[in-house]
């Protein structure tokens, strides 16, 4: 007679560790902003540590949450040292590589590496353009008369 599989899976799961969960980074952070993290390890397959993709829309179509809350929960994850930015998506629908960190571990001493978020993603399209701006190009400069 054989032995008895015990316990077996169906699916998906995410290990976390006991330290990431005792750790003051985790403690602070809103409980969305924990299931944002849960997600990220989900994409995490074990040999892609630092190719981990999720996307606005994918956000929006499984209805994890709404975007303005993804890009503030995902602004805490990289803050706090849980996530990284690798690639930076957005022009020609290129998508946003993240990979998973360790920086956390040091969150709260004079070791922690603090990124700046502003450096990585700069909010560019907060910039409001007047007429004539070189942006707008010269659609909307004065046209003299003859």
């Amino acid at each position: 007679m054989g032995k008895k599989k015990k316990n077996k899976i169906d699916g998906n799961f995410v290990a976390i560790e006991h330290n990431l969960i005792n750790s003051e980074a985790w403690k602070g952070l809103k409980s969305r902003t924990k299931w944002l993290y849960v997600e990220f390890k989900l994409r995490w397959y074990g040999d892609n540590t630092r190719n981990i993709i999720l996307t606005y829309k994918e956000v929006k179509n499984i209805n994890i949450m709404a975007i303005n809350t993804f890009i503030e929960d995902r602004k805490q994850l990289i803050e706090r040292g849980f996530i990284d930015v690798i690639k930076r998506g957005g022009l020609e629908k290129q998508r946003m590589i993240y990979g998973l960190s360790d920086r956390w571990k040091k969150y709260g001493t004079k070791d922690f590496v603090k990124v700046d978020i502003k450096k990585i993603l700069p909010e560019i399209y907060t910039t409001k353009f007047k007429k004539g701006h070189k942006f707008m190009g010269n659609r909307y400069k004065k046209k003299e008369h003859l």
